[in-house]
């Protein structure tokens, strides 16, 4: 996928977000386990300090404090329970899922050893009267609601992101839909579901691939019909041409009618390639092959341009049909405008094709616009100029440059 893509970045912030939310509930849940632990300890010091009073019944407050003794011995606990808290004189054990708390005889402490815990302990007792107690916290400490709050704000954030996804989604499938039809694929129909913005712009593209194929249609229609009507007289002049009498004016009607039949094969072409219509067959040649067959088309000798590096033996991966066509109106326009022979020059990753002459007009060297009749006319092929040309190159990747030198116009295709 795109890493600029919306799907994505959309993708990572709830990530993002989900992380942050379920780090804090663990902090929240941290910090909320260490007041616990804090609060049961300071309950069952307490405790522990009225069971050494041994003169005075303090089960009702004991109660207050949800503290009980328990029958269970230190030893068991000691051996198979698992220490939460260990202080200098007790220590805090979970066992079975309860809490209990077992003093030990510890050492006399220092007054500053409780200062983190936020009391002071109690006060020394005398060691001779020490007895063992296992109390047990009988405090409910639920967390039910706390992880219910957990679950339902993660369901919220995934709910909310599958239904994010599942609207972007039909935008994800208008772009792979725009990219196959500039691919030449017209038989698209996207589904569309809802009302929302996106479902409008799928309606509307729909409607506009339907009318983009109903032009096209037409067209087609229209140039077949166009072709057909111009090629019946060729056809018939052609043929009309072998009743005549005069050697010489039947082989120049000959050619004349074939140049024509050429020009509307030609535009046909063209006219495929600029709709989008043609799609390259991209094959390695010699491009001295693709010369020769470039001299074969404008019916010229290779004896009337000049070539030079050809033992650069230059392999070039192009449409042979498209390719000689643009390279053929480069060499037309070097013989008719060119008052010595044109000169082609083939180097390791570029031709060049110079012709004595005057200079090409600034406003002319825009390649873009087509029509650029002060320098081609349009008997000299199509009347489409460098513009057609420049356009097979940009389809193959290459790139067409003009330079003045020297009296020259110089054209290089930058491979």
């Amino acid at each position: 996928m795109n890493k600029h893509s919306i799907i994505r970045l959309i993708s990572v912030f709830f990530i993002l977000i989900f992380t942050l939310i379920n780090g804090l509930f663990w902090i929240a849940h941290q910090h909320f386990t260490k007041q616990q632990e804090g609060e049961q300890i300071r309950r069952f010091l307490l405790a522990d300090r009225l069971l050494h009073n041994e003169q005075q019944d303090f089960s009702v407050e004991l109660t207050q404090l949800m503290i009980k003794p328990s029958k269970l011995s230190s030893k068991e606990l000691l051996s198979k329970g698992k220490t939460l808290i260990e202080l200098p004189f007790g220590k805090m054990i979970s066992y079975r899922g309860h809490t209990f708390f077992t003093n030990i005889k510890p050492p006399p402490p220092p007054p500053f050893a409780f200062e983190h815990l936020g009391f002071m302990p109690p006060p020394p007792l005398d060691m001779r009267e020490f007895r063992t107690h296992v109390l047990e916290d009988i405090q409910p400490h639920s967390l039910v609601i706390f992880w219910t709050i957990l679950a339902a704000v993660d369901s919220l954030i995934l709910v909310f992101f599958i239904y994010l996804i599942r609207k972007l989604l039909p935008l994800h499938r208008l772009k792979n839909a725009i990219i196959a039809f500039k691919d030449g694929d017209t038989n698209i129909d996207l589904p569309i579901k809802g009302n929302d913005e996106i479902s409008q712009i799928t309606y509307e593209f729909n409607s506009a691939l339907e009318k983009i194929a109903a032009m096209r249609e037409a067209r087609s229609l229209f140039l077949r019909n166009v072709l057909h009507e111009l090629k019946t007289p060729i056809m018939k002049g052609s043929l009309t041409t072998e009743c005549l009498e005069t050697s010489t004016e039947q082989e120049r009607l000959k050619r004349i009618f074939f140049r024509m039949d050429y020009l509307l094969n030609e535009f046909a072409k063209m006219e495929n390639f600029n709709s989008g219509e043609w799609h390259l067959e991209l094959q390695e040649y010699r491009f001295v092959d693709l010369l020769d067959h470039s001299c074969d088309m404008l019916l010229c000798d290779k004896e009337s341009i000049t070539v030079h590096g050809e033992e650069n033996q230059l392999i070039v991966k192009v449409d042979f049909k498209l390719f000689t066509i643009a390279l053929k109106n480069l060499l037309d326009n070097a013989l008719k405008y060119s008052i010595a022979k044109p000169i082609v020059t083939i180097k390791k990753d570029a031709i060049e094709i110079c012709s004595a002459g005057d200079p090409l007009p600034i406003e002319k060297q825009n390649f873009t616009k087509p029509f650029n009749r002060d320098f081609e006319d349009s008997s000299a092929g199509l009347g489409l100029g460098l513009y057609i040309t420049d356009s097979i190159l940009k389809k193959h990747g290459c790139r067409l440059t003009y330079k003045y030198i020297k009296g020259h116009n110089c054209f290089n295709v930058l491979f």
